[in-house]
């Protein structure tokens, strides 16, 4: 992931202790808008629609990396410096330490089982833990500074990134084991699935992305992103055949997931961090920290994209996830002090943590 040094300053690149490089209203209300929100997603195509900030819900203060929502128990997950933290997002209800970690990067629900997965990145370790509770069932060795974290569909394999190591980590969710690694030849950002045993990479520091065979435990291709300087945010559209890219300089790319051809390619704000795909309402949204915007694209067939709304939100707001159910997007936000020393990290301005509430339109 990618750390800010504040508003009008310069990139910070890698991760917070890798590479050093990130109230609400009524319950009433809130519940109204999401169930007209969901009504309505059925009824309007994509792009139709314009988005707005409609609350915010306040936590302590914490630097964040990647956040993820569990269906299953609606639930949003956020890693943070000081473990992973939990909203409930029926009541709102935060747990600012749902389980402990010096540093916790990423999130992964494992359907189907109330536990989740989440990557320790100054301890070298993913934790097993379950979503109810924080407690931990497991804490399994990884590589170097782990950071994103998927669950491998057709396989069932739970697969972490590994910054310094360069590698991924192959884990078995049932018997809580290593069965593998997989070295990527550089330094792996967001991972993304096709659900027939292909996992997508983004190579960061190649600016390239890393297609990989989970069966022959091996890069089977790379795919040059032109024009692309750090790739970070990975999402995949699996109706269209699409996978979505987020440069560092704020470019956005579109590849067909089975030619690997670029189909489009889109200008955003700089500093995006991640891609959140609705494949409910066929929207992609990029959030870009430096620039402090949210850009929303309409995806209406694999050649037919556009970018529909372009929303301002706050700088340092670089990552998030979505709930399809609602189409509510959640965006962890902060206002961000510089740091003191060119090689230490920015920080949470008292009182200034908090995710962003995007709405949708009608």
């Amino acid at each position: 992931m990618e750390w800010i040094r504040g508003a009008g300053t310069t990139t910070f690149i890698g991760s917070v202790l890798g590479d050093l490089t990130m109230h609400c209203r009524s319950l009433i209300l809130m519940g109204a808008i999401a169930m007209t929100a969901a009504a309505h997603a059925g009824d309007a195509p994509p792009g139709t629609g314009k988005y707005r900030i409609g609350s915010r819900i306040v936590a302590s203060d914490a630097l964040w990396d990647y956040a993820s929502i569990d269906a299953e128990s609606h639930r949003l997950y956020v890693g943070r410096i000081g473990g992973v933290m939990a909203v409930d997002l029926d009541s709102r209800k935060v747990t600012a330490v749902l389980v402990p970690s010096e540093l916790a990067h990423g999130v992964a629900p494992i359907p189907g089982s109330g536990i989740a997965a989440s990557t320790n990145g100054v301890a070298n370790s993913v934790s097993f833990f379950e979503g109810k509770t924080g407690r931990v069932v497991a804490t399994i060795p990884a590589g170097k500074e782990p950071d994103a974290i998927i669950v491998e569909p057709k396989s069932g394999l739970v697969i972490a990134t590994n910054e310094d190591s360069r590698d991924l980590t192959l884990i078995d969710a049932k018997k809580y084991a290593v069965v593998g690694t997989i070295a990527v030849g550089g330094k792996p950002e967001f991972l993304a699935a096709d659900g027939e045993g292909l996992l997508f990479n983004n190579v960061e520091d190649r600016s390239e992305m890393a297609v990989i065979d989970i069966d022959q435990r091996k890069v089977i291709k790379r795919v040059k992103l032109r024009g692309c300087v750090n790739p970070t945010g990975l999402a995949y559209d699996p109706l269209d055949g699409l996978l979505i890219s987020a440069c560092q300089n704020g470019v956005v790319k579109f590849i067909n997931a089975k030619t690997y051809t670029e189909v489009g390619s889109f200008k955003v704000g700089k500093g995006p961090d991640a891609v959140i795909f609705d494949s409910v309402r066929r929207v992609a949204f990029v959030p870009s920290g430096d620039s402090g915007t949210l850009t929303v694209f309409a995806l209406r067939s694999p050649t037919d994209i556009t970018v529909q709304q372009v929303l301002p939100t706050q700088v340092g707001t670089r990552t998030g996830a979505v709930d399809t159910r609602t189409g509510i997007v959640y965006l962890p936000s902060a206002k961000l002090k510089p740091p003191e020393k060119p090689d230490s990290f920015p920080s949470v301005i008292d009182g200034s943590f908090a995710i962003l509430v995007v709405m949708p339109g009608s």
